[in-house]
Protein backbone atom coordinates (compact mmCIF):
# COMPACT_ATOMS: atom_id res chain seq x y z
CA UNK A 1 0.00 0.00 0.00
CA UNK A 2 1.16 3.42 -0.63
CA UNK A 3 0.85 7.31 0.29
CA UNK A 4 -3.50 8.12 1.12
CA UNK A 5 -4.93 4.41 0.44
CA UNK A 6 -3.00 3.71 -2.99
CA UNK A 7 -1.19 0.36 -4.09
CA UNK A 8 0.57 -0.77 -6.18
CA UNK A 9 1.73 -3.46 -8.63
CA UNK A 10 4.19 -4.06 -11.46
CA UNK A 11 2.92 -6.21 -14.63
CA UNK A 12 6.49 -7.67 -15.85
CA UNK A 13 5.97 -9.58 -19.52
CA UNK A 14 8.52 -11.26 -20.98
CA UNK A 15 10.49 -9.38 -23.87
CA UNK A 16 9.10 -6.11 -22.82
CA UNK A 17 10.80 -2.82 -22.46
CA UNK A 18 8.81 -1.41 -19.84
CA UNK A 19 7.01 -3.18 -17.22
CA UNK A 20 3.72 -1.40 -16.40
CA UNK A 21 3.19 0.08 -13.11
CA UNK A 22 -0.17 -0.16 -11.90
CA UNK A 23 -1.61 2.32 -9.31
CA UNK A 24 -4.90 1.92 -8.03
CA UNK A 25 -7.06 3.25 -4.74
CA UNK A 26 -9.10 0.18 -5.05
CA UNK A 27 -7.53 -3.58 -4.32
CA UNK A 28 -10.27 -5.29 -5.86
CA UNK A 29 -8.51 -4.59 -9.21
CA UNK A 30 -5.53 -5.71 -8.13
CA UNK A 31 -7.09 -9.23 -6.72
CA UNK A 32 -8.49 -9.67 -9.87
CA UNK A 33 -5.00 -8.88 -12.21
CA UNK A 34 -3.05 -11.28 -9.72
CA UNK A 35 -5.74 -14.17 -11.09
CA UNK A 36 -5.32 -12.96 -15.03
CA UNK A 37 -1.79 -12.23 -15.10
CA UNK A 38 -0.95 -14.59 -12.59
CA UNK A 39 2.54 -15.26 -12.01
CA UNK A 40 3.64 -11.66 -14.19
CA UNK A 41 2.34 -9.32 -11.60
CA UNK A 42 4.91 -8.37 -9.08
CA UNK A 43 5.61 -6.24 -6.15
CA UNK A 44 8.98 -4.51 -7.71
CA UNK A 45 10.06 -3.70 -10.76
CA UNK A 46 12.00 -5.76 -13.26
CA UNK A 47 12.95 -2.97 -16.05
CA UNK A 48 11.76 0.32 -16.32
CA UNK A 49 8.02 1.70 -15.77
CA UNK A 50 5.21 3.21 -17.37
CA UNK A 51 2.65 3.91 -14.89
CA UNK A 52 -1.08 2.79 -15.65
CA UNK A 53 -3.63 5.15 -12.74
CA UNK A 54 -6.99 3.63 -12.12
CA UNK A 55 -8.76 5.47 -9.18
CA UNK A 56 -12.18 4.59 -7.69
CA UNK A 57 -14.35 7.40 -8.13
CA UNK A 58 -17.78 6.43 -7.22
CA UNK A 59 -19.31 2.47 -7.38
CA UNK A 60 -19.89 2.48 -11.44
CA UNK A 61 -17.20 4.95 -12.29
CA UNK A 62 -13.43 5.42 -12.46
CA UNK A 63 -10.61 7.78 -13.50
CA UNK A 64 -7.57 6.33 -15.34
CA UNK A 65 -4.59 7.82 -16.02
CA UNK A 66 -1.95 6.91 -18.61
CA UNK A 67 0.97 8.45 -20.71
CA UNK A 68 -0.68 12.21 -19.73
CA UNK A 69 -4.09 11.34 -21.08
CA UNK A 70 -6.90 11.12 -18.39
CA UNK A 71 -10.39 9.63 -18.91
CA UNK A 72 -13.09 8.63 -17.25
CA UNK A 73 -14.02 4.54 -17.54
CA UNK A 74 -16.42 2.33 -16.54
CA UNK A 75 -14.25 -1.33 -16.77
CA UNK A 76 -10.80 -1.27 -15.38
CA UNK A 77 -9.67 -4.19 -16.44
CA UNK A 78 -10.85 -3.53 -19.55
CA UNK A 79 -8.72 -0.42 -19.59
CA UNK A 80 -5.94 -2.25 -18.21
CA UNK A 81 -5.74 -4.62 -21.10
CA UNK A 82 -6.45 -2.60 -23.88
CA UNK A 83 -3.37 -0.64 -22.71
CA UNK A 84 -1.16 -3.84 -23.16
CA UNK A 85 -2.52 -4.46 -26.09
CA UNK A 86 -2.35 -1.40 -27.99
CA UNK A 87 1.16 -0.79 -26.14
CA UNK A 88 3.13 -3.55 -25.87
CA UNK A 89 6.53 -2.39 -25.76
CA UNK A 90 8.14 -5.14 -27.62
CA UNK A 91 11.88 -5.68 -27.79
CA UNK A 92 13.20 -4.73 -31.29
CA UNK A 93 14.26 -8.11 -31.95
CA UNK A 94 10.98 -9.85 -30.73
CA UNK A 95 8.03 -10.63 -33.78
CA UNK A 96 5.15 -10.81 -31.88
CA UNK A 97 1.95 -12.89 -33.19
CA UNK A 98 -1.55 -13.53 -32.50
CA UNK A 99 -1.73 -16.99 -31.34
CA UNK A 100 -1.04 -20.47 -28.84
CA UNK A 101 2.12 -22.39 -28.54
CA UNK A 102 2.93 -26.10 -27.67
CA UNK A 103 6.08 -27.98 -27.26
CA UNK A 104 6.61 -31.44 -28.00
CA UNK A 105 9.91 -33.14 -28.39
CA UNK A 106 12.43 -30.38 -28.80
CA UNK A 107 9.73 -28.04 -31.09
CA UNK A 108 7.51 -25.50 -31.05
CA UNK A 109 3.91 -25.83 -32.78
CA UNK A 110 2.40 -22.60 -33.38
CA UNK A 111 -1.23 -22.35 -34.40
CA UNK A 112 -2.29 -19.22 -35.77
CA UNK A 113 -5.82 -18.09 -36.30
CA UNK A 114 -9.09 -15.69 -36.25
CA UNK A 115 -10.70 -15.22 -33.42
CA UNK A 116 -12.95 -18.59 -32.36
CA UNK A 117 -10.95 -20.39 -34.25
CA UNK A 118 -10.26 -22.00 -31.14
CA UNK A 119 -6.40 -21.97 -30.06
CA UNK A 120 -7.35 -21.63 -26.89
CA UNK A 121 -9.57 -24.91 -26.47
CA UNK A 122 -6.60 -26.57 -28.89
CA UNK A 123 -3.87 -25.72 -26.83
CA UNK A 124 -5.98 -26.57 -23.50
CA UNK A 125 -6.43 -29.93 -24.96
CA UNK A 126 -2.89 -30.92 -26.48
CA UNK A 127 -1.51 -29.65 -22.85
CA UNK A 128 -3.55 -32.61 -21.41
CA UNK A 129 -1.90 -35.12 -23.59
CA UNK A 130 1.09 -34.88 -23.14
CA UNK A 131 2.51 -31.59 -25.23
CA UNK A 132 4.10 -28.75 -22.73
CA UNK A 133 2.65 -25.35 -22.77
CA UNK A 134 4.39 -22.05 -23.99
CA UNK A 135 2.25 -19.14 -25.16
CA UNK A 136 -1.42 -18.67 -25.58
CA UNK A 137 -2.67 -15.11 -26.89
CA UNK A 138 0.88 -13.36 -27.65
CA UNK A 139 3.35 -15.70 -29.59
CA UNK A 140 7.36 -14.35 -29.15
CA UNK A 141 9.41 -14.92 -31.95
CA UNK A 142 12.69 -14.08 -31.37
CA UNK A 143 13.97 -13.82 -35.30
CA UNK A 144 17.99 -12.79 -33.95
CA UNK A 145 18.40 -16.24 -31.95
CA UNK A 146 15.45 -18.48 -34.74
CA UNK A 147 13.53 -19.36 -31.82
CA UNK A 148 10.15 -18.85 -29.83
CA UNK A 149 10.34 -17.75 -26.16
CA UNK A 150 7.94 -18.70 -23.81
CA UNK A 151 5.22 -16.53 -22.27
CA UNK A 152 3.44 -19.41 -20.05
CA UNK A 153 0.35 -16.94 -19.21
CA UNK A 154 -2.77 -18.30 -17.84
CA UNK A 155 -5.52 -19.65 -20.81
CA UNK A 156 -9.01 -17.67 -20.87
CA UNK A 157 -11.46 -20.42 -22.00
CA UNK A 158 -14.85 -19.50 -22.76
CA UNK A 159 -18.27 -21.53 -21.93
CA UNK A 160 -17.92 -23.30 -24.89
CA UNK A 161 -14.22 -23.72 -24.65
CA UNK A 162 -14.89 -25.54 -21.79
CA UNK A 163 -17.33 -27.82 -23.08
CA UNK A 164 -16.09 -28.97 -26.30
CA UNK A 165 -13.04 -30.12 -23.73
CA UNK A 166 -15.37 -31.81 -21.32
CA UNK A 167 -16.58 -33.90 -24.27
CA UNK A 168 -12.89 -34.70 -25.09
CA UNK A 169 -12.28 -36.44 -21.88
CA UNK A 170 -10.67 -33.73 -20.61
CA UNK A 171 -11.39 -32.13 -16.98
CA UNK A 172 -9.26 -29.30 -15.97
CA UNK A 173 -8.81 -27.48 -12.84
CA UNK A 174 -10.30 -24.01 -13.99
CA UNK A 175 -11.30 -20.65 -11.77
CA UNK A 176 -14.06 -18.65 -13.57
CA UNK A 177 -13.81 -14.63 -12.90
CA UNK A 178 -16.17 -12.68 -13.65
CA UNK A 179 -15.88 -8.76 -13.17
CA UNK A 180 -16.85 -5.99 -15.66
CA UNK A 181 -16.84 -7.36 -19.34
CA UNK A 182 -14.02 -10.38 -18.42
CA UNK A 183 -16.14 -13.28 -18.14
CA UNK A 184 -14.03 -16.08 -18.40
CA UNK A 185 -12.97 -19.41 -17.23
CA UNK A 186 -9.01 -19.44 -16.13
CA UNK A 187 -6.70 -22.23 -16.41
CA UNK A 188 -2.86 -22.42 -15.62
CA UNK A 189 -1.25 -24.93 -16.93
CA UNK A 190 1.70 -27.15 -14.78
CA UNK A 191 3.44 -28.68 -17.55
CA UNK A 192 5.67 -25.75 -18.74
CA UNK A 193 7.77 -25.13 -21.54
CA UNK A 194 9.98 -22.45 -19.94
CA UNK A 195 13.16 -22.21 -22.45
CA UNK A 196 13.27 -21.08 -25.99
CA UNK A 197 12.68 -23.60 -28.50
CA UNK A 198 13.09 -23.38 -32.33
CA UNK A 199 10.00 -23.67 -34.71
CA UNK A 200 8.55 -27.00 -35.54
CA UNK A 201 5.55 -26.43 -37.84
CA UNK A 202 3.14 -23.26 -38.13
CA UNK A 203 -0.59 -23.87 -38.80
CA UNK A 204 -3.16 -21.88 -39.83
CA UNK A 205 -5.80 -23.75 -37.79
CA UNK A 206 -9.60 -23.78 -38.75
CA UNK A 207 -12.79 -25.57 -37.20
CA UNK A 208 -14.48 -27.92 -38.99
CA UNK A 209 -17.83 -29.95 -39.05
CA UNK A 210 -16.81 -33.10 -40.25
CA UNK A 211 -13.30 -32.37 -41.98
CA UNK A 212 -9.92 -33.08 -41.01
CA UNK A 213 -6.70 -32.12 -43.21
CA UNK A 214 -3.53 -30.79 -43.03
CA UNK A 215 -2.82 -29.22 -46.55
CA UNK A 216 0.25 -27.07 -47.03
CA UNK A 217 -0.34 -23.61 -48.28
CA UNK A 218 2.30 -21.89 -50.72
CA UNK A 219 5.11 -18.92 -49.53
CA UNK A 220 3.07 -16.25 -50.76
CA UNK A 221 0.10 -16.72 -49.39
CA UNK A 222 1.97 -18.21 -46.13
CA UNK A 223 3.68 -14.74 -45.65
CA UNK A 224 0.99 -12.77 -46.27
CA UNK A 225 -1.12 -14.94 -43.76
CA UNK A 226 1.70 -14.38 -41.10
CA UNK A 227 1.96 -10.58 -41.78
CA UNK A 228 -1.64 -10.48 -40.89
CA UNK A 229 -1.10 -12.60 -37.60
CA UNK A 230 1.19 -9.63 -36.27
CA UNK A 231 -0.19 -8.41 -32.88
CA UNK A 232 1.41 -5.08 -33.91
CA UNK A 233 2.01 -3.81 -37.50
CA UNK A 234 5.62 -4.57 -38.19
CA UNK A 235 7.37 -2.12 -40.74
CA UNK A 236 8.84 -4.73 -43.99
CA UNK A 237 12.25 -3.59 -43.33
CA UNK A 238 15.03 -6.21 -43.82
CA UNK A 239 14.93 -8.31 -40.81
CA UNK A 240 11.04 -8.40 -40.56
CA UNK A 241 11.24 -9.29 -44.10
CA UNK A 242 13.64 -12.21 -43.48
CA UNK A 243 11.90 -13.49 -41.11
CA UNK A 244 8.33 -13.63 -42.49
CA UNK A 245 10.07 -15.82 -45.29
CA UNK A 246 11.80 -18.27 -43.26
CA UNK A 247 8.71 -18.79 -41.22
CA UNK A 248 6.27 -19.17 -44.81
CA UNK A 249 6.70 -22.95 -44.55
CA UNK A 250 3.05 -23.41 -43.28
CA UNK A 251 -0.10 -25.38 -43.09
CA UNK A 252 -3.93 -25.42 -43.40
CA UNK A 253 -5.07 -27.58 -40.26
CA UNK A 254 -8.87 -28.24 -40.83
CA UNK A 255 -9.76 -30.03 -38.22
CA UNK A 256 -13.81 -31.59 -36.24
CA UNK A 257 -11.75 -33.52 -33.85
CA UNK A 258 -9.48 -32.72 -31.17
CA UNK A 259 -7.76 -35.93 -31.41
CA UNK A 260 -6.46 -35.74 -35.37
CA UNK A 261 -4.50 -32.42 -34.14
CA UNK A 262 -2.69 -34.56 -32.22
CA UNK A 263 -1.91 -37.31 -34.27
CA UNK A 264 -1.11 -34.55 -36.67
CA UNK A 265 0.81 -32.55 -35.02
CA UNK A 266 2.68 -36.18 -32.94
CA UNK A 267 3.73 -37.66 -36.94
CA UNK A 268 5.11 -34.22 -37.58
CA UNK A 269 7.92 -33.96 -34.76
CA UNK A 270 8.55 -37.84 -34.94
Amino acid sequence: MFGNGEYKRFLSMPNRRYDYCIVTNFFEIIKVLEIIYYGFLKHDPVRQIVEVGIYQVNEDKYKAFFRGKVEEIKDPISFVNNIIFENPFFEENILAMHGAVVEVLGKAYLFLGETEAGKTTLASYLINKGFNYMAEDCILIDYEQDVVNPYPNPLYLRNGGVEILENNGVFVPLRYVDYFSFKRYIYIPQNCQNVPQQIGSIFFIKRSMNRNKVSAIKAEDAFFRLIKSTIIQYSLRHPYIREFKRLSTCYILEYADLSFVKNAVEEMSG
